[in-house]
């Protein structure tokens, strides 16, 4: 028996001794050399139309092991943006034993637009509808970035306001891009009793465009964005023979022109017509001024 304990302890103590070898052997082995990432420049210039492949030229990367890694490189993070197109892009690299090296460097988007907000109709819902109608409904937003982001809109209320009769009301739509990049755009609602019998002889004028970006000192002409005019769900269009037996043409509409084209800032233009028996209808468009 005591042969036996003998033994046992024997093979124990070598197995410490063989597990404590490989251990040793194992760790001289092992690669904890990270790869090396080199980054030339501190900054690159992208297009917005530009894809990954933009983002990650000029990187190469090389690991004493693997050999070159350049087209293991990947990237991590890409932060919002610091100033106006210009964003922080953090890349990293993983070797085959699992080190890596990281790197960054700022990326400046040469034709980068914030996110545009823009109405497909007429902000006008009749007071009757108002707790059933969502006003971003109206609304759509492009982004050069991440495309159509009409599902991000965000409508702020004038918190001294409660509606409870027709008129005009002060909104802001307001929405945010995936670089951080926050929009916000005044627009005034137009509420409407759809039962009185008024409202229901008024011709509002239809535009092609109700909100419009333009440039300081851009030459526009305001009369081309005249499309029609509309009574309740009835829309006539000029070029329509309907037009012609309303016997309203353009020329019939009054524009009043609010913008002050050599000044950035967002502006209102109203166009409104007066039917014979004096009723009028009056609709805005919002003319955003940019630099």
């Amino acid at each position: 028996m005591r042969k036996i304990q003998i033994a046992v302890i024997a093979f124990f103590v070598l197995s410490l001794v063989a597990l404590g070898g490989f251990t040793i052997w194992s760790n001289l082995d092992k690669d904890e050399t990270p790869p090396v990432l080199e980054c030339p420049e501190d900054s690159i210039k992208v297009s917005v139309k530009d894809g990954e492949k933009a983002l990650l030229e000029g990187l190469t990367a090389r690991d004493d092991v693997d050999g070159d890694l350049t087209d293991a490189i990947r990237i991590s993070s890409i932060s919002h943006f610091a100033e106006q197109g210009k964003r922080t892009v953090e890349y990293v690299v993983f070797d085959s034993s699992n080190n890596f090296a990281t790197c960054r460097r700022t990326v400046q988007y040469t034709d980068y637009e914030s996110p545009r907000i823009y109405l497909d109709a007429p902000l006008r819902i009749s007071l009757s509808e108002l707790d059933k109608i969502d006003a971003s409904s109206f609304m759509r937003v492009e982004d050069v970035l991440d495309g159509d982001i009409s599902n991000k809109i965000r409508i702020s209320f004038d918190n001294s306001v409660y509606i409870q009769e027709p008129g005009f009301y002060n909104i802001t739509a307001q929405v945010s891009n995936s670089a951080g990049d926050t929009v916000s755009l005044p627009l005034e609602m137009n509420i409407i009793d759809s039962g009185n019998s008024e409202e229901n002889q008024k011709y509002y004028p239809t535009l092609s465009d109700y909100v419009l970006y333009v440039k300081v000192d851009e030459a526009i002409n305001l009369k081309t964005y005249l499309t029609g005019v509309m009574r309740g769900t009835q829309q006539y269009e000029f070029a329509d023979d309907q037009s012609s037996v309303l016997n309203i043409t353009s020329d019939d509409i009054s524009i009043a022109n609010h913008v002050d084209f050599s000044t950035p800032g967002t502006y209102t233009v109203d166009y409104s017509y007066t039917s014979p028996s004096g009723v009028t209808g009056l609709t805005k468009m919002v003319v955003v001024v940019e630099e």
